[in-house]
């Protein structure tokens, strides 16, 4: 048991806590003891903490272990289930009404519970409240985000329709282990995606709010969230994860296009006044806004797209056109690289 913690006593039968913290965990022994007494130590007390050990093979789970705090329930999985897998059985063990994402290497700061539980006690329209993360590095200094988690502060409102606006046209900004949910949300929305890696916590934000919950993002810092000096963050950047993110992307926008034309346009409004598709059902649209943007994903969601919903002879020969002059797989740019390095050869 950490020094200065209080042992609490829990009764069979106890009734479910106000709050789940859920802790998934694969070989964070460095960190995961910081990630617990975190908890223990915060300023709001009727919490359990779900830990989900993911097969560590570094000790993690003798550490959670080590706590004789009846609070703490751990469950140590007998094979990697990854992330998804992972937090899916860490929520179906949760009792809470509502749960706290925090990752087994960052911490929470001591009142986090308490302004997340008095914010969704008083706001029943919110189902997800986030916090900014305070950026440290691997021992605890001062570090730099590799996003900007502040920009929803800059939005006109946080309503259902600007987060989903804002989220296609940026993609994410929020730090899931800042988010407090309520149960209900997950319940209706269901698991996390298993076959997602990286953007496996987007999916679900996307998901939760086309089913009609809201979010909130307060000011203040409630997490303390590691960059890991390894690059051992899933969010960190590299080839990789730059490459899996990019794939995991173009699944994610097919939400949007799954949306009602009702949703769509509450969603976009006028951005899905375009010149070629004005007029045409509401998933052309949104094909020539996802091909306006440039981005290789957002070429392929919006070929895709348009080839699905083609009907006319303009549809035809505009997909014809752009199957031959967009480069979403790099055919053109690897064509250009081999006569350059062609070129200085002949030089």
């Amino acid at each position: 048991m950490s020094q200065g913690l209080p042992i609490i006593i829990g009764r069979p039968g106890d009734p479910p806590p106000t709050v789940s913290v859920l802790v998934k965990s694969y070989n964070h022994a460095a960190y995961v003891r910081q990630t617990i007494d975190s908890i223990l130590t915060q300023s709001f007390q009727d919490f359990e903490i779900v830990v989900t050990d993911d097969a560590s093979t570094d000790g993690t789970a003798d550490i959670v272990r080590s706590y004789r705090d009846p609070r703490i329930k751990l469950e140590v999985s007998p094979v990697n289930l990854g992330i998804s897998g992972a937090m899916n059985a860490t929520i179906a063990r949760a009792r809470g009404r509502y749960l706290a994402i925090l990752n087994s290497d960052d911490w929470a700061l001591p009142d986090r519970l308490k302004q997340q539980v008095s914010f969704l006690d008083s706001h029943d329209d919110v189902a997800l409240v986030f916090g900014q993360p305070r950026i440290v590095g691997e021992h605890n200094e001062p570090a730099t985000a590799y996003n900007d988690f502040a920009r929803p502060l800059r939005f006109r409102d946080m309503s259902r329709f600007t987060w989903l606006r804002d989220f296609f046209v940026n993609v994410n900004c929020l730090s899931a282990p800042t988010a407090m949910i309520r149960r209900e949300a997950y319940k209706t929305v269901g698991p996390y995606d298993r076959r997602l890696t990286n953007m496996q916590d987007f999916d679900m934000w996307i998901r939760m709010l086309i089913a009609g919950f809201n979010i909130h993002l307060l000011p203040e810092e409630v997490t303390a969230v590691r960059i890991r000096a390894d690059g051992g963050n899933m969010s960190a950047p590299n080839l990789d994860r730059n490459n899996r993110s990019g794939y995991e992307l173009i699944k994610i926008l097919w939400h949007y296009a799954r949306m009602d034309e009702r949703l769509l346009e509450n969603v976009f409004g006028s951005l899905l006044l375009l010149p070629r598709t004005d007029g045409r059902p509401a998933p052309l649209r949104l094909a020539e806004l996802a091909l306006r943007d440039g981005r290789p994903e957002y070429d392929v969601f919006g070929l895709d797209l348009l080839h699905e919903h083609a009907t006319e002879q303009a549809d035809f020969d505009w997909l014809r056109e752009l199957t031959a002059a967009r480069d979403p797989r790099g055919v053109r740019r690897i064509a250009g690289l081999l006569d350059t390095v062609a070129a200085l050869k002949r030089t």
